[in-house]
């Protein structure tokens, strides 16, 4: 997005209270409103376009300096959400109520002053909120100075102050670093592709932050010990260990409901991977509690929007799926799925993937290649090679047989070579693999049916008899869709659940 599109994007993000407190605010101010019709001109606009809009305005003085009145547009819009949104969030309340600190110190009124930092004090305590406590501490220090209050015993209690909250929140960053190490080693695949990646979870079990909850100091430190350690285990096979932690982080996060109204995608990450586990174990009645769960939560802002409604598409898609429920799909694509381009900007980036994904597969199994080759496109256009490498793996092989399906065979050899390549450079190619995709290089058209079952019969004894340990795309996947062809079945025969 170039720069310039910035104040429309922010513009066309606003809902209808924010526009009519922003336009009621700026009816309050004096001069000239020029800038009101700048942002009426922009409201109108699908798209941006800053000539037309000059042209709109031609002959007002303001289009001279265009950038500058845009500048000052984004500024008064900005001022009038921090007024409107300074309640939202108890991080947001304190941060406010610090600037007001700020201000009172400057103009002299120090009691003032204290009175709102032992407030503030109270609420940043409860929330843990360890860098407003610190910063608390630095004015209430400040006034102390000022007014010749320091001693010993005051200067003790400070010192104690700041290594607590310092304590505290390097404990938080530590947990942080090793979630980061996770997240980048299941960004690239949830699947361990050798014993390397083993070795490194393996380490990560291990590690002294996750060995003993002790060692976790805070609610936000204690969060990352549990999520932590469901992950890692459930990554490693060891199911019983994963769902152990998870069903304990969702008693503690409840148990701390202040920490849920503050940051409500906490709540929903226990909830995502509790609705994955009972997905997985067939447990549909434990799914429909979760998944109603998330559909009651009272969402405000477009960030938590986006990450619930990535969710709830993303299960509830792959629910009709698993339950070859390809029409339900479908409609539900059509209906519900595509709206999240509205929200395409501020969507989990793996989620979109993987939502891509299974709407590749329901027009797949449906029989409307066309329709899959669309979605498809969209995974192996994306440009962050290492996003869910395992994915991206299955959708090159889907991309072949889609190919062949519709008798591109012009296409076939090219769309070979790349997917052994790209599985060749993420060093997931096995003999199974390499066997499948060649195979394509002398398959016949799918529409000679004849031979192509005397060929994929012959195919399916040869490759039912290659022992590989490890393949990327389980094995029986090509089996299903071997023997859907050989008994002129719908495609939809392949096993739907494997995504």
């Amino acid at each position: 997005m170039k720069s310039k599109e910035l104040l429309f994007e922010l513009i066309h993000s606003l809902t209808k209270s924010e526009k009519r407190f922003v336009k009621l605010n700026a009816q309050l101010h004096g001069g000239n409103k020029v800038y009101l019709k700048l942002l009426d001109a922009i409201m109108k606009q699908k798209e941006y376009n800053e000539e037309e809009l000059k042209s709109v305005f031609d002959g007002e003085d303001f289009t001279k300096q265009f950038s500058v009145a845009k500048n000052y547009l984004q500024n008064f819009i900005l001022k009038q959400l921090r007024q409107y949104h300074s309640g939202l969030k108890v991080n947001i309340e304190c941060k406010n109520l610090l600037i007001d600190i700020e201000i009172l110190f400057w103009k002299g009124q120090y009691k003032l002053a204290e009175k709102l930092i032992a407030k503030t004090e109270k609420i940043a305590n409860k929330y843990e909120l360890f860098l407003i406590l610190e910063e608390l501490n630095y004015w209430n220090e400040r006034i102390h100075s000022a007014l010749l209050k320091l001693d010993q015993s005051g200067v003790k209690n400070t010192t104690e102050k700041h290594q607590n909250n310092l304590s505290k929140y390097q404990n938080i960053i530590d947990y942080n670093e090793l979630r980061n190490e996770v997240q980048l080693l299941i960004k690239e695949s949830e699947t361990i592709r050798d014993k390397s990646e083993l070795k490194r979870y393996q380490k990560l079990i291990n590690h002294p932050l996750l060995k003993d909850m002790n060692n976790a100091q805070s609610f936000y430190a204690k969060y990352s010990y549990f999520v932590l350690n469901g992950v890692i285990n459930s990554v490693v096979g060891n199911v019983n260990e994963a769902k152990r932690y998870q069903n304990n982080l969702l008693k503690y996060i409840e148990g701390n409901k202040q920490f849920i109204e503050e940051n409500i995608i906490l709540y929903t990450a226990v909830i995502h991977n509790l609705i994955k586990e009972a997905l997985i174990e067939n447990d549909f009645e434990r799914f429909d509690v979760y998944l109603d769960t998330l559909k009651k939560l009272d969402l405000k802002m477009p960030h938590e929007k986006a990450n619930v409604f990535s969710k709830l598409c993303l299960f509830e898609l792959r629910y009709y799926i698993q339950h070859n429920q390809l029409e339900k799909a479908k409609y539900f694509i059509e209906n519900t799925v595509k709206e999240y381009t509205g929200l395409n900007s501020i969507l989990n980036k793996q989620h979109e993937y993987l939502l891509n994904y299974q709407t590749t597969l329901v027009y797949f199994l449906l029989g409307d290649n066309h329709g899959a080759l669309k979605w498809i496109n969209k995974l192996i256009n994306e440009p962050s090679k290492n996003l869910r490498v395992d994915i991206r793996c299955r959708a090159y092989m889907l991309n072949i047989i889609i190919h062949f399906e519709r008798e591109n065979m012009e296409l076939i050899p090219y769309l070979v070579k790349t997917t052994l390549n790209y599985l060749r450079s993420i060093k997931t190619l096995r003999k199974t693999d390499e066997f499948f995709i060649t195979m394509f290089n002398s398959i016949p058209l799918a529409s000679n049916k004849r031979e192509l079952v005397r060929f994929l019969t012959q195919k399916k004894v040869e490759i039912s008899k290659i022992k590989s340990k490890s393949i990327m795309v389980e094995e029986s996947d090509y089996l299903d869709w071997m023997e859907s062809k050989i008994q002129n079945t719908s495609v939809s025969a392949i096993v739907a659940q494997r995504i």
